[in-house]
């Protein structure tokens, strides 16, 4: 598959997120406690909870934050270190559906977060005691917070203009189309691409089903099903060897958890076909 024919398939997201940590470095009390044990500053740091430990909306708002990029995370692919991830094209509708959903959740939370900031300012008031300060606290708890996701298309060495010699044109071009191809078949076959997510899931229910005494949770099975949907939209390549290890994975993972718990010939057989998987796995991909 060419680099051009590759640009059609996907493009490039990046999800923005920013958010209040309700924590903040106190240089005062980490130099009391330097020298109330006869140390430096460097040796610690102390940082305050500017909030209550029961601070609830804050709490639920900080937990979809943080789940919001690990959903973001698994269903995308890799792309680079500055925040760019793959989107395939398969995978756009359902991927801005859950944007967008997410968003209005997001708007929820966090104007139930900002209804409730006065009072937790209160309470944190009483909390810290010596330690409170008014300037840690944001007037604008709104403002501290923002959710935007960003789409470009993927780099085409063909379109350069820029004033160059024709053959120095030529050459960033195929520079750039080598780059995106690498990229692509990193993100199929590098770490946590397609085939190595596959392979994780693979290998887990390996290790959880060999042995009778080992102990595992519904999401072994779940985490599957999961990877094995999303699949079919992130197989940006149409490789139709990751399809049919995919198909047999989902096929594994349709058998119950409670199952694999209470039968041992069954849980047996489990951990002998997702053996069987992985070995098709690493002699067509190798290992990493």
């Amino acid at each position: 598959m060419t680099a051009t024919e590759l640009h059609t398939r996907a493009m490039l997201v990046s999800l923005r997120i920013s958010a209040w940590s309700a924590r903040k470095y106190d240089r005062k009390v980490s130099q009391e406690t330097a020298t109330a044990h006869n140390t430096t500053i460097d040796a610690g740091r102390y940082n305050k909870c500017l909030l209550p430990g029961d601070a609830a909306s804050f709490k639920a708002l900080t937990s979809f934050v943080s789940n919001l990029r690990v959903i973001n995370y698994a269903q995308t692919l890799p792309w680079s270190d500055d925040g760019w991830r793959m989107l395939p094209v398969k995978n756009y509708t359902a991927y801005t559906d859950l944007i967008r959903t997410s968003q209005h959740e997001f708007n929820r939370l966090l104007e139930e977060f900002a209804v409730d900031y006065p009072s937790l300012r209160e309470s944190a008031r009483l909390t810290l005691n010596g330690m409170y300060s008014d300037t840690d606290y944001p007037s604008d708890i709104r403002g501290r917070y923002d959710f935007s996701v960003e789409y470009s298309p993927v780099p085409c060495g063909t379109d350069f203009r820029v004033s160059l010699a024709a053959t120095e044109i030529e050459a960033i071009a195929a520079r750039t189309e080598q780059r995106v191809t690498d990229a692509f078949n990193a993100a199929m076959t590098g770490k946590d691409g397609a085939v190595d997510r596959l392979r994780k899931v693979v290998s887990s229910i390996i290790e959880k089903c060999s042995s009778p005494d080992a102990i595992f949770r519904d999401s072994l099975i779940g985490n599957a099903r999961e990877l094995c949907n999303v699949l079919t939209r992130l197989n940006v390549t149409d490789d139709p060897i990751l399809e049919t290890l995919r198909q047999q994975t989902e096929t594994l993972s349709m058998v119950e958890p409670e199952t694999l718990r209470r039968n041992d010939d069954v849980r047996a057989e489990t951990a002998k076909q997702a053996q069987s998987i992985l070995d098709a796995m690493t002699a067509t991909y190798g290992t990493l």
